[in-house]
């Protein structure tokens, strides 16, 4: 079967994506999902390259993304998922790796790799419109990125 290309890319069908590893999901969806927020922070902030980019590691990192993956688990209602993605959030969420960022908790680093992969993954489907929905979504709901509410910001206490 001869793979569509769109604007570069594969779009690939659900059965050839459930053949793709978690780690190569989330690499894919890493990589849009930093686009995307490059240039949602270029379009709103007049500031400096140093600064933007101080501002988008706090939400492109495991932290970060944790926060944001956790929304789609509290209120489903608001972004209702289909059940395969319902089904690779959970794949991905118990994908088992032998890396790891040094400054990142397992729970949030499975949760991130878990948004990064449903991004990759509804991306190599040419569902380029839900992929941007979902982000939209995630960074829109009430409250922001609050690292304090991610495994690897909590600091134990006294």
């Amino acid at each position: 079967m001869k793979t569509k290309v769109v604007l570069g890319k594969p779009v690939l069908s659900e059965r050839e994506l459930l053949s793709c590893s978690i780690s190569t999901l989330a690499w894919v969806g890493d990589a849009v999902f930093e686009l995307y927020i490059r240039t949602r922070l270029s379009g709103e902030c007049k500031a400096t390259s140093g600064t933007l980019h101080h501002l988008a590691t706090q939400y492109v990192s495991a932290g970060g993304q944790a926060v944001l993956a956790g929304r789609l688990d509290e209120d489903n209602s608001l972004f209702p998922l289909e059940e395969s993605e319902r089904n690779l959030l959970k794949r991905a969420r118990n994908f088992h790796t032998s890396s790891m960022p040094r400054h990142a908790a397992l729970t949030d680093y499975r949760k991130a790799t878990a948004f990064e992969a449903l991004i990759g993954w509804l991306w190599l489907q040419g569902k380029e419109e839900r992929a941007s929905a979902l982000i939209a979504y995630s960074l829109d709901s009430p409250g922001g990125v609050n690292k304090q509410d991610s495994e690897t910001e909590r600091k134990p206490e006294p």
